[in-house]
């Protein structure tokens, strides 16, 4: 029980940290950010086609890295935002837990994806079928000060057994 606490609490810190380190600055950078397909006003909540494009590819390559296991790729090419919460071996270790505690990954089913208004950063929501039980893997991604779309932030949760 302690162990899931501490889990839960390490990625909650890190998404939290990740995503408020990324975004604090974002606007400063002088950058027209309305032509990097911002929301417009009356838009559905829907990223511009660039967006989509760039974020769909990334976020497949996260997914394929979780499913590998490799998650020091993902540290280091994650945002600065993201690497500046905690070094890259804490960031092995609570996955190395994770695994151990989940076994293999077997398949992943979206079962969201949205465009948070303030920021424009996309967050994709995933029941992750892993051996010993199903997880919801969180990964949200955002433009960088110097506009390259970056994994922001990742995060997983159990899953109610009733929701598989």
């Amino acid at each position: 029980m302690k162990y899931m606490r501490h889990v839960t609490t390490v990625f909650l810190i890190l998404s939290i940290t990740a995503l408020s380190g990324c975004n604090s600055k974002q606007e400063k950078t002088g950058q027209n950010t309305n032509a990097a397909n911002p929301l417009q006003k009356g838009d559905t909540g829907k990223a511009g086609p660039l967006d989509e494009t760039e974020a769909a590819a990334l976020k497949d390559r996260v997914l394929a890295r979780v499913k590998g296991g490799e998650f020091s790729a993902i540290y280091k090419d994650a945002s600065d935002g993201f690497r500046a919460v905690g070094p890259e071996q804490r960031f092995l270790e609570v996955w190395q837990r994770q695994q151990e505690e989940t076994g293999a990954f077997k398949d992943a089913k979206e079962i969201s994806h949205t465009v948070r208004p303030d920021d424009k950063f996309q967050v994709f929501v995933y029941d992750v079928g892993y051996e010993k039980k199903h997880k919801a893997l969180r990964l949200t991604f955002g433009r960088s000060k110097k506009g390259v779309m970056e994994l922001t932030g990742i995060n997983q949760k159990d899953v109610p057994t009733t929701a598989k």
